[in-house]
């Protein structure tokens, strides 16, 4: 492996998280401690790696009106997101339980 390939591997490029719709803050006041904890790492996860999860039923590129975004499933919660792969963002765009988001 040559020099520039082990400072790629090295460089770690975080997105940062916009600040949340007040729908989506109004959801997640609902939550019991638990589940508020495992969607905060999720939160933290897709800042790292937004596009990949190593199980790869977590993290979805969807397709259809919602072309572009991307679905996080958290057990029985799930939530939507658009990655500006320019500006290093994220920003939340719904949540909700399984049978009510899509």
């Amino acid at each position: 492996m040559d020099d520039y390939q082990e400072r790629d591997r090295s460089i770690n490029i975080e997105y940062q998280l916009e600040n949340l719709p007040n729908k989506v803050e109004g959801f997640i006041k609902r939550l019991d401690k638990e589940t508020l904890r495992r969607l905060s790492e999720a939160f933290d996860y897709i800042l790292k790696s937004p596009f990949h999860h190593d199980n790869p039923t977590i993290i979805k590129r969807l397709h259809g009106k919602k072309e572009g975004l991307y679905r996080y499933c958290l057990g029985s919660i799930r939530f939507i997101y658009r990655v500006d792969r320019k500006m290093k963002k994220i920003r939340i765009l719904e949540i909700d339980n399984r049978g009510d988001i899509y």
